[in-house]
């Protein structure tokens, strides 16, 4: 898991990403990528359960980036996850 899929930010309705330069950006998301999968790997631990964290996690995701970059973009996301998955 440890690539960044690539994300079509021009649909975000939020001017963040043009806050940040494209490197700074990316290392900021790398980070939080990275921080937010060691809480989950964790939360599987503690619970026990890594199907309802994987659920609780994908329907987060999934949920806030329809919102976020509409309906397309967020199923090619999701799908160059699933070819990154599958690729390792």
């Amino acid at each position: 898991m440890g690539q960044i899929v690539k994300l079509n930010f021009s649909n975000i309705n939020d001017s963040r990403n043009k806050i940040y330069e494209h490197k700074v950006y990316e290392q900021k998301l790398i980070k939080i990528r990275d921080d937010i999968e060691d809480y989950l790997c964790q939360a599987s631990v503690d619970e026990r359960d890594e199907l309802a964290v994987a659920l609780a996690a994908g329907r987060y995701a999934a949920m806030k980036l329809a919102q976020l970059t509409g309906e397309v973009d967020t199923k090619e996301f999701f799908q160059d996850c699933i070819k990154t998955t599958l690729s390792n």
